[in-house]
């Protein structure tokens, strides 16, 4: 369909990602996301993108999916292909592939959570030093930027992840993420239909379009119910009321 995945990639791989995301990234398991959405989302316009690598320039920014201490917003899996990991103060660099992950924390992070997200699903590059990222997103009396990373719960790799190949990956946004819980809740309701959660999208504009629509529609019904009754009383009982 022309709503869905814009990067093609076999239905073995597509598969074998949703298992993946829901046995091994705790965020995506069962529990919080059932798997009818988790594939709805895999499916979802953007979600499945992909960089073709520049030989001729091998730095450009476009290869770049993380810049260390650059706020960000989303998570991302490798599907196919290598990426290049930055990290620490050491600058230690290390080549990754299919099925690592970066960021799981920036789907955590909202204004909501006063203290710093669990660090679920971490892999080798985002346990690379926690304690310096946890104090990147928690006050320090003498930093007035960590404060406001803590107040804004933003999330700051310490790490850069680039492409040093034709790369596929998953990129899913904090906002998305948040849409797809939320359609799952529904989804799991026993007063919800198939009809209810298949027309839940994952952007809030059009989460928050489709409830208001259901409410003007109650309000519609509404005014009709109470036109009808007053059209059946007397004119004393419209008078009294």
């Amino acid at each position: 369909m022309d709503n869905e995945m814009k990067v093609k990639i076999s239905p073995q791989l597509l598969l074998a990602t949703l298992r993946f995301l829901a046995t091994e990234v705790e965020l995506f398991s069962p529990s919080q996301m059932s798997e009818k959405i988790l594939l709805r989302l895999l499916k979802h316009p953007n979600v499945i993108q992909e960089v073709k690598y520049n030989e001729k320039n091998k730095k450009a920014i476009e290869h770049y999916l993380f810049h260390r201490n650059k706020p960000v917003d989303y998570f991302i899996l490798i599907l196919q292909g290598k990426v290049e990991v930055e990290a620490g103060k050491e600058g230690m660099k290390f080549e990754a592939g299919a099925f690592s992950s970066y960021g799981i924390m920036a789907l955590t992070a909202s204004p909501e959570n006063k203290s710093p997200p669990r660090p679920f699903g971490l892999n080798h590059s985002d346990s690379l030093n926690r304690s310096e990222r946890i104090e990147s997103i928690t006050p320090s009396l003498g930093s007035s930027n960590n404060q406001l990373n803590a107040f804004l719960q933003i999330y700051v790799p310490d790490y850069s992840v680039r492409a040093v190949s034709d790369i596929q990956y998953i990129k899913v946004t904090r906002q998305q993420y948040q849409n797809a819980v939320m359609a799952s809740r529904i989804d799991k309701t026993p007063q919800s239909s198939e009809s209810e959660y298949t027309k839940i999208e994952m952007t809030l504009t059009e989460l928050h379009d489709g409830v208001t629509d259901e409410t003007t529609a109650l309000f519609n019904q509404t005014q009709n119910c109470v036109a009808h009754i007053k059209s059946n009383h007397t004119g004393h009982s419209e008078g009294a009321i």
